[in-house]
């Protein structure tokens, strides 16, 4: 586990859900639910938030669930990955997540990073249609020193806010022939990332089924 490092991303000034970090699921904020998942398996979780007022709050809150968290730039998001790659071996991984997306666990990251070095990639989205995977379950995988070397680069905003567009763009091998067959059991219409009012009721609901919500495996969730 230790070439791996998960990135979660997370912050207080959402336009269309102010301060859905803080959002209780199942009596836990938001963000914390998505770190503590994301490292239930072991893995280490740094979480990264901007460096302004309005993100104080978010920040005790973590800092209170004894969470490792670094701030930075607020709308040059890629400059606080580079503060934690920084500190990385150059060949680790980084997962790439962020918090409004609370299926997401320990397992699944380990289930990526397999297919992620069985395809001897440079850079892996989830999200992509090949995986056939609802929508919400997004992490993208990348190593150090590729995010090091990239933002070197000439930037635009939107590469600095999104992190992951520069990655996508420099790297050759980002497409996919078919589908993976393994998750299409578990693909489901519905969106399962929080924008909106109504995506967090509907996430709410899924996790207030849950005995342990931190534990519980992304698939039992989306059957339930």
């Amino acid at each position: 586990m230790s070439n791996i490092r998960i990135i979660l991303q997370a912050r207080t000034l959402s336009y269309r859900l102010l301060a859905k970090s803080l959002l209780p699921i199942s009596g836990i904020p938001l963000a914390v639910l998505c770190a503590k998942r994301l490292g239930n398996t072991g893995f280490p979780v740094t979480i990264v938030i901007p460096k302004i007022k309005i993100d104080d709050t978010l920040f005790h809150t973590l800092k209170k669930y004894k969470l490792n968290v670094i701030r930075g730039n607020h709308t040059d998001v890629i400059s606080r990955y580079v503060k934690v790659a920084k500190k990385m071996k150059s060949n680790e991984i980084i997962i790439r997540a962020t918090a409004d997306n609370p299926l997401p666990d320990g397992y699944f990251v380990k289930e990526m990073d397999k297919l992620f070095e069985n395809f001897k990639r440079n850079y892996m989205c989830t999200h992509e249609k090949f995986f056939n995977l609802p929508y919400g379950l997004a992490v993208q995988l990348f190593r150090a020193k590729d995010l090091l070397r990239v933002s070197k680069k000439k930037l635009s905003k939107k590469d600095k806010e999104h992190v992951v567009v520069a990655l996508a763009k420099d790297r050759i091998n980002t497409s996919y022939k078919g589908k993976l067959k393994t998750y299409k059991k578990f693909y489901v219409k519905d969106k399962l990332s929080i924008d909106t009012l109504d995506d967090y009721i509907k996430l709410e609901k899924m996790f207030r089924k849950c005995k342990n919500p931190i534990k519980t495996k992304w698939q039992k969730i989306i059957k339930k």
